[in-house]
């Protein structure tokens, strides 16, 4: 999803800061932002989404804290270089599939799309990458 087309769902129950952080998130998982990229200031983006600059501040916080993107003071932020993740102890990857789908579910219920067209993109993409 390219960054001109991000916007927020206020009605969805999903904080405004977690539906920034997801868009960036899958910004990068389609290749529209890659390492080394440069993000959006949080005063264009707040401007551009019409939330509070601290909004888009703790989404970044939260994308640095995780490793997606580095900051650079007086520079901005950036997509950090992937790093090779460790492999997840079983137990920790259910929850990790947990999160992942309760986020995807959210999001497809808020917009009324059915499962069955989000599962048949999700097998497309990881065929075709």
């Amino acid at each position: 999803m390219s960054i001109d087309a991000w916007s927020l769902e206020f009605q969805s129950g999903i904080p405004a800061y977690k539906q920034i952080m997801h868009q960036v998130q899958a910004a990068i998982a389609s290749g529209a932002l890659n390492e080394g990229d440069q993000l959006p200031t949080i005063r264009s983006l707040h401007e551009k989404l019409g939330v509070n600059p601290n909004t888009v501040a703790r989404a970044y916080r939260e994308l640095q804290t995780t490793g997606v993107i580095t900051s650079q003071q007086g520079s901005g932020c950036y997509v950090a270089p992937v790093a090779k993740p460790a492999p997840l102890q079983e137990r920790a990857r259910r929850a990790k599939i947990r999160q992942i789908t309760a986020r995807v579910a959210a999001e497809a219920r808020s917009h009324r799309i059915p499962l069955n067209l989000i599962l048949n993109s999700l097998q497309h993409d990881f065929k075709h990458p």
